[in-house]
């Protein structure tokens, strides 16, 4: 199995990310003024350390309300929704990645109907509203997942959850989603090692727009990295100028003593046709 390189180590590309076209549309940072960056670190964290944090031990993000810098502490976590599921999953009414695609298919199904409203609603699926669907062909050419709100249990046995508190697809920001790579049936990141600096991954939303990022690096952080969901990955509170797609699974493929994180950059966006 090929073995990622350390997020403070080598890198994929050397030279760096190349610079971010800014996204078409009207994307504006001060889309969702409701939440600057400090708010949304201190939700984004805990999403973390509930999505990610696959040991006894979570790490909780606070902030100094004096100097406003983060700092971490150890507290006693309940068992992660990605820590290793039991043996008796292979026999578990979890969706198979069949079930989960059909449900993304059907999805991008309804939002591409002429005859259905300008902004057609969510789809449902086994975890929820699907709030959008991602494609990654460097995960195989029919492979697609549909992405619910939040981390837990139900979105993460069902296909991609999307951190609350990180922005949403396409937005300037971190687009931040989890997935199993093991312990259901079928995980949807399981083969997350084909995806290589420069693959393409794109995300359809209800309001039939398609995003296209183009991945800029794959790392391995320690667990209690939580940094890289930051609005700008590594900088808690700085401000965000790019659009961002942070994708994070565990690692090894049976194992969780560290975080795969795929990082990805918005190269186009699209519109109604998905």
């Amino acid at each position: 199995m090929h073995q990622s390189p350390d997020r403070h180590g080598d890198t994929t590309d050397p030279q760096g990310p190349p610079p971010s076209p800014a996204p078409s549309g009207d994307v504006s940072p001060g889309e969702h003024a409701g939440r600057g960056p400090r708010h949304r670190w201190q939700v984004v964290a805990v999403g973390f350390t509930a999505a990610v944090a696959l040991s006894a031990t979570a790490v909780a993000w606070t902030h100094s309300s004096k100097a406003g810098h983060a700092r971490t502490a150890a507290s006693t976590a309940t068992q992660s929704a990605l820590a290793p599921a039991a043996p008796s999953l292979r026999t578990s009414s979890a969706p198979t990645a069949r079930a989960a695609t059909s449900e993304a298919g059907r999805a991008l199904a309804h939002w591409a109907d002429p005859h259905a409203a300008s902004k057609p609603s969510a789809a449902s699926g086994p975890g929820g509203a699907i709030i959008d669907v991602v494609r990654i062909p460097a995960l195989g050419k029919d492979w697609a997942q549909p992405v619910y709100q939040g981390t837990g249990p139900d979105q993460l046995g069902a296909g991609l959850g999307h951190f609350d508190g990180t922005e949403a697809a396409g937005q300037i920001g971190n687009f931040v989603l989890a997935g199993h790579r093991s312990g259901i049936a079928s995980p949807p990141l399981r083969d997350i090692d084909n995806i290589k600096a420069g693959a393409p991954i794109t995300v359809s939303t209800p309001e039939r727009i398609t995003y296209t990022y183009t991945v800029t690096s794959i790392s391995t952080v320690a667990p209690t990295d939580v940094a890289v969901t930051a609005q700008v990955p590594g900088q808690p509170g700085a401000t965000p100028t790019k659009a961002l797609l942070t994708l994070v699974t565990c690692w090894p493929a049976d194992g969780h003593s560290k975080r795969v994180v795929v990082e990805a950059t918005l190269a186009s966006t699209r519109g109604s046709e998905l």
